[in-house]
């Protein structure tokens, strides 16, 4: 599986059973999981929560309802959860390491999508990565 050899996953897909295995899970890797958004649907095996270094979402209010969160309960997963925003207002912080496992579970919310995207699009052109398709 490619995840096993990968340094970061982002999952975005309708899926309601888990897509990827916490056996495929290693040190360094990252994972944005975006496709679980509503009650039911699920990209990770909620092991790969427990197991994980550090879990941020968008708002963990709404991820408790459609998020990978939601599934942490039935799992007996009891560990902190980080909200995006006070992560990167520097309220909350986390020392990562070439060893972390990090999981940033997103159910989607407008002024955090366009922000994340205007960032991401700033350090692309910035840094001349990427290809334009289109």
């Amino acid at each position: 599986m490619l995840v096993k050899s990968a340094q970061i996953v982002v999952t975005t897909t309708q899926a309601t059973e888990p897509l990827v295995s916490a056996e495929w899970v290693h040190p360094g890797l990252h994972i944005t999981a975006m496709g679980s958004d509503l009650p039911g649907k699920q990209e990770l095996e909620s092991e790969i929560l427990r197991r994980a270094d550090l879990v941020v979402c968008d708002t963990l209010a709404q991820c408790k309802i459609g998020g990978e969160i939601q599934h942490m309960a039935r799992a007996n997963i009891d560990r902190d959860v980080i909200e995006l925003g006070a992560f990167t207002s520097g309220a909350r912080q986390f020392e990562r390491t070439q060893q972390s496992v990090t999981i940033c579970d997103l159910t989607g919310t407008g002024a955090q999508d366009t922000a994340i995207a205007v960032e991401a699009l700033a350090r692309i052109k910035r840094e001349g990565l990427g290809t334009l398709v289109g």
